[in-house]
């Protein structure tokens, strides 16, 4: 039996960069915005860091369930690929991320204060270098590269 069509796997690791580079601009416009909307911004970077993790974990052929927890799919990207791990073990502080900022009064008595710009443009660059590892290792060699880089 014959793993996964390379083509299918590309195309899903393609879909997988085009979400994560959706949130990724969504972030930069929120930071961008007068005045600054860092939570939200904060959203759509943990987001995009999440949609490129499964895009690795779609390039290994692992199922990573429903979860939005970046170190547990971060982890599972850097058994495969260990060249990421410098970026991705920076992300897992990213995960609170997700609902921190989402619903009121989550912790009331303790609310997560919101990253900084220069945190969120630091992540920013993380993620563009992220997608491009992605990127680079899913091209299979046999595909036209229609899409270009992400």
């Amino acid at each position: 039996m014959s793993g996964p069509d390379q083509t299918d796997v590309w195309l899903e690791v393609l879909g997988w960069l085009r979400v994560a580079e959706n949130d990724r601009r969504a972030a930069r416009i929120c930071v961008d915005a007068d005045p600054p909307l860092l939570d939200v911004a904060a959203f759509h970077t943990q987001q995009a860091a999440e949609k490129l993790l499964k895009g690795f974990l779609v390039l290994a052929s692992i199922d990573f369930g429903k979860t939005h927890d970046l170190d547990k799919l971060g982890s599972a990207v850097i058994s495969q690929f260990p060249i990421v791990a410098a970026l991705v073990e920076v992300m897992g502080a990213w995960t609170s991320w997700n609902i921190a900022y989402r619903y009121p009064d989550i912790d009331i008595d303790n609310p997560a204060p919101e990253p900084a710009a220069e945190t969120l443009s630091k992540a920013f660059d993380l993620i563009a270098q992220l997608a491009r590892l992605l990127h680079a290792l899913a091209l299979p060699t046999d595909v036209d590269d229609a899409a270009g880089p992400p």
